[in-house]
């Protein structure tokens, strides 16, 4: 029987070779398209495919984040080479003390023909023709890909995705914000350190070593609101650990030499933003995933359905779609490190979320009906309503990852001393 596994070296590099798979078919460009695509379409479905052939004896966790970054990248390719966005859209990079004559420049090569930016403008200047853009070359091109690779909000570019919060302008000084970044990437060290101590000390976590002695148990015959607790600490968990990540990040890219300090906000919105479901998903949480999850809906409304942008039908397909896609990543993760059809709910969760959120749309227009004004008090129900609703809404898939062993973490430092006591 035919087998599409490839030796476990280059197993082990799968997810960069995504990476470059990506770059190189964006760095050949849009005049080639046929030719890239029937080369680097086949190479990255097999690339996918690798996941369901890996050895793994690490962390389940690790096993599921790392394919969560291997079923997201068909996406950027999709966006990237089928779409071809980036030529289409002319994207480029920011310079900044220059930003009104970059961005005069950048919307003359936008303009239609009466000279007024129209509803369905095509873009009339090349990205190689503008000033930080892709440049006329394959090696000027391959540059231009590598760069777009490293973000995922495309921070300071001209495609950068809505609700980014812009801590710090452009001229901030490089070794306060190294200094500022790096404290806080150490401070996120220590709250990752104890979240993993206490998760593994809890009935459903463990160390990798001793395992065997303390098993992990799902939370599954629990009651509700003892799911939820532990739905928002996985919340919590996440969110710390993207944070540190991504202040690392920012602190290497800032201190090299290869960032602006403003390219380098945090990884999450402002938390002030949690007073509906619609602005926890839109501003705060999903910024990682907003370009990959939007710009599968905008095709479909804009180019395949032609929906007049901004009507209820146009904006419903593009809240389920983004909400599909993300259902994808996360379900498709579970069903390669199963290898089987088993999404651990993922779908029934994410989905479910699009569902609330189109609920809350209408109550909310309901209460501006009825004269009611946006205040603290509506802000303060607005959150409470949105803990409840986010954390029920997670708990069930919450169960079923802590069943697997989402939990079960490599020993950590344990520097507040509240891990499992079991020593080996």
């Amino acid at each position: 029987m035919l087998s599409l596994q490839f030796p476990q070296q280059i197993i082990t590099l799968q997810v960069p070779l995504l990476y470059l798979n990506n770059i190189i078919a964006l760095a050949i460009g849009p005049q080639y398209q046929l030719l890239c695509v029937s080369i680097t379409l086949p190479i990255l479905v097999l690339l996918v495919a690798q996941s369901l052939y890996r050895d793994w004896d690490g962390p389940w966790g690790n096993h599921y984040a790392l394919n969560c970054a291997v079923c997201g990248l068909p996406f950027a390719y999709f966006d990237w080479v089928l779409l071809a966005r980036p030529d289409g859209e002319a994207w480029c990079k920011m310079k900044y003390g220059n930003e009104k004559e970059e961005e005069k420049e950048n919307e003359e090569g936008k303009r239609n023909g009466d000279g007024k930016l129209g509803e369905n403008d095509v873009v009339k200047k090349k990205s190689r023709d503008m000033q930080g853009g892709s440049g006329k070359t394959f090696v000027s091109r391959l540059w231009w890909a590598m760069r777009l690779a490293t973000t995922n909000r495309y921070v300071g570019w001209s495609n950068q995705v809505k609700n980014v919060v812009m801590e710090v302008p452009s001229d901030y000084p490089r070794i306060y914000f190294i200094v500022r970044k790096s404290l806080r990437a150490v401070f996120f060290y220590f709250i990752r350190d104890a979240m993993y101590a206490y998760t593994a000390a809890s009935p459903h976590g463990s160390w990798m070593d001793i395992k065997h002695l303390k098993p992990a148990l799902g939370l599954a015959g629990q009651s509700f609101w003892y799911r939820f607790w532990y739905a928002w600490v996985q919340i919590v968990l996440t969110y710390v650990t993207l944070e540190m990540a991504n202040a690392a990040y920012g602190v290497v890219s800032v201190a090299t030499g290869l960032a602006n300090p403003r390219d380098c906000p945090s990884a999450f919105g402002d938390l002030r933003g949690l007073w509906s479901m619609r602005q926890a998903w839109s501003v705060v949480w999903h910024q990682q995933c907003r370009r990959m999850c939007s710009i599968t809906g905008i095709y479909l409304t804009r180019d395949v359905l032609r929906l007049r942008r901004g009507s209820f039908a146009s904006k419903y397909v593009q809240l389920f779609v983004g909400f599909g896609v993300s259902a994808i990543v996360h379900g498709g993760a579970s069903m390669l490190v199963h290898r089987s059809f088993n999404d651990d709910g993922a779908f029934q969760w994410l989905m479910g979320q699009a569902v609330v959120i189109m609920v809350e749309d209408h109550v909310i227009d309901f209460g501006k009906s009825l004269g009611l004004k946006d205040s603290a008090f509506w802000r303060v129900v607005g959150f409470v309503w949105t803990v409840f609703a986010v954390g029920a809404g997670l708990e069930g898939h919450v169960s079923i990852l802590t069943g697997h062993g989402i939990w079960v973490h490599d020993r950590g430092r344990d520097y507040f001393g509240i891990g499992p006591a079991i020593v080996v």
